[in-house]
């Protein structure tokens, strides 16, 4: 189930997505699941008004006959009663994302500049305008000795609370595929596209960050994968996708493929939270066969088993 309605909304965008790049047209929509969409969408769904007992009883009741036709008395005219005046929608106001920052990580090893970095991202005053207390700058967590570097969506509202990228179901998914694929904690870092999480418009709490949001944080990201300085680097979602190489695909036509990054082979592939909403088996095995791939450029032993997770034939 989909706590988070907005969330929903990304899921249903990124599904529909998928069904046109394989052809479908046309999509049927209840009156119920339209009802439905607009309440995730924030729009006001109006309720049936209720039936009293006695006009339950008039309709129910047989049609009387006819009746001798008396005068009636004109109603006393009403008050006119002005309109109630509209509420506002939720709008969160924000001042424009300024360029993004440049720095220099200084000379040492790879601990030491990552800890350079995080002073760098603690003191930017972009960046602590888009955080409240207790909530700090999100960077990522694993080995700095990593072969592979997994970037996820801007952070959640659970991972700033965590203090953790890839926090809660979405995390503990992607370190069963990480086992599955015999991936050890030795062999990547995760990281995140944004150092902070984009304000929501809404009271549902979450949008997905702008092109502006991430081209501010991209330094702090890059600055990340320079240090750790993997073999492969992997774009898990759309917004990973769209940081590191724009947005020229969708992350359905991207996914499976290789890109270069600036040297560093990368490839784009679903965020586990699509897994978590669309749980068929025909998306486990399209996932799966990217990690396969992944496995192969990091030189990993593949067994039969393992090449034959999730097949549907």
């Amino acid at each position: 189930m989909i706590d988070d309605p907005a969330e929903a909304l990304d899921i249903l965008l990124e599904e529909l997505k998928r069904q046109k790049a394989a052809g479908v047209r046309r999509v049927s929509v209840s009156d119920d699941a339209l009802v439905k969409l607009k309440s995730l969408a924030g729009a006001p769904v109006p309720s049936p008004a209720p039936i009293s007992a006695s006009a339950a009883a008039r309709a129910s009741a047989p049609a009387p006959g006819p009746s001798p036709v008396r005068p009636v008395a004109p109603a006393a005219p009403k008050p006119a009663v002005a309109p109630a005046a509209p509420k506002p929608a939720v709008v969160v106001a924000t001042a424009p994302i300024p360029d993004a920052p440049t720095f220099t990580l200084p000379a040492g090893t790879k601990a030491e500049r990552m800890r350079a970095l995080k002073q760098i991202v603690d003191a930017c005053a972009e960046t602590k305008k888009h955080l409240t207390p207790p909530h700090r700058p999100l960077l990522g967590h694993g080995s700095l000795e990593a072969k592979v570097v997994f970037v996820g969506d801007a952070p959640s509202l659970e991972e700033l609370e965590a203090g953790k990228v890839f926090s809660g179901a979405s995390g503990e998914l992607l370190q069963k595929i990480l086992a599955a694929a015999a991936i050890s904690p030795a062999d990547y870092y995760l990281a995140s596209s944004m150092v902070w999480r984009p304000e929501p418009p809404t009271p549902y709490g979450k949008r997905p960050p702008n092109a502006r949001e991430l081209a501010f944080n991209l330094p702090y990201l890059r600055a990340q994968i320079d240090v750790v300085a993997p073999r492969v680097v992997v774009a898990l979602g759309a917004h990973a996708f769209e940081a590191l190489h724009g947005r020229t695909q969708t992350i359905t036509q991207a996914r499976g493929q290789w890109f270069d990054l600036s040297g560093v082979p990368m490839l784009a592939t679903f965020h586990p939270n699509y897994l978590l909403h669309t749980p068929s088996a025909s998306a486990k095995r399209t996932v799966w066969e990217d990690f396969l791939q992944l496995m192969e450029k990091l030189g990993l032993p593949i067994s039969e088993k393992q090449r034959g997770y999730f097949a549907t034939s």
